[in-house]
């Protein structure tokens, strides 16, 4: 069990420290640095997928062709979506952590299973304790105070936020395929997306192979890699348990902002983010019972 635990948290981790390279980064537009991270990202899901999971292509196939109509439709609509949904969400990040500051690209992450759960709620019918509805209003309460230091910030943290957790809830929705084939075709999917935006994404080709070298480090240390990670320990962790150990991304990423970027905090931000931390604890009361018992029987 150790080694489910050691790869999720290893997942956020490296996830955690992904703003070092964005921010290498800087002197590209969002939008070139997102199509050749899909580009180098679709690529390498391509060699995974027709490389090593065959069997798997065979059974997520015939799993497809047993459904209804309806079904099959409903598949590929959630499959699709979840594609287009993580391309307006890396597009946002991608976009924040290198022309707005990187305490709000975490601050996306740290309201983000808390709207996950609201959506969820609301989409799903998934139920939410009365503690955590006071955790939901306290992180309102926390959004209102961070959008008095900066509306625009706290609207980009909000569509981070979103787009990501619509895409979660989008993705319990598709139950029964392969993770990483379904996430492959979602890919493909964003790169197909990105072909029709291309004049207004990349303005130019970049030529510095240093570039490339971070693109590609990006797509293999920064989106393969944890993505293989996170996929291997939810074999053996519950959702619940990866709820918890997903905050080790927004901490590292805070500590990367003020310690390799010496990124400041006012007063206003700093009642925000305590607002948020206590709301966070609350909501995840029963998260932290389920991780208590895990641990014990490791």
């Amino acid at each position: 069990m150790k080694k489910y635990y050691a790869a999720a948290i290893s997942a956020f981790i490296i996830w955690g420290f992904f703003s070092i390279p964005l921010r290498a980064l800087k002197g590209y537009a969002a939008g070139e640095i997102l199509y050749f991270r899909i580009l180098f990202s679709a690529i390498i899901l391509l060699v995974i997928v027709l490389g090593f999971k065959k069997k798997d292509l065979k059974k997520d196939w015939a799993l497809f062709s047993s459904l209804t109509k309806t079904s099959r439709l409903e598949v590929i609509g959630l499959t699709l979506a979840g594609g287009a949904l993580l391309t307006l969400n890396w597009l946002t990040f991608i976009y924040i952590v290198n022309n707005i500051n990187i305490k709000t690209a975490s601050f996306s992450y740290l309201i983000c299973p808390v709207i996950t759960a609201v959506l969820g709620y609301l989409l799903i019918k998934e139920r939410l304790s009365p503690l955590q509805w006071f955790a939901v209003v306290l992180c309102t309460l926390s959004c209102i105070v961070m959008g008095i230091n900066s509306t625009s910030e706290l609207g980009y943290s909000v569509l981070t936020a979103f787009t990501y957790a619509l895409y979660l809830i989008t993705q319990r929705r598709n139950q029964g395929f392969d993770r990483m084939i379904m996430l492959c075709i979602q890919v493909l999917f964003s790169f197909l997306i990105l072909n029709f935006f291309y004049d207004q994404l990349v303005v130019s080709i970049p030529v510095a192979p240093d570039f490339y070298a971070i693109i590609a480090s990006i797509a293999v240390i920064f989106t393969i890699l944890p993505l293989f990670l996170n996929l291997f320990a939810l074999n053996r962790i519950n959702s619940a348990t990866i709820g918890i150990l997903m905050y080790l991304n927004p901490l590292f990423n805070f500590s990367v902002a003020f310690i390799v970027f010496n990124e400041g905090i006012s007063s206003v931000q700093l009642i925000g983010y305590i607002i948020i931390g206590i709301a966070l604890i609350l909501f995840n009361i029963p998260n932290f019972k389920k991780l208590k018992t895990a641990v014990g029987k490791m």
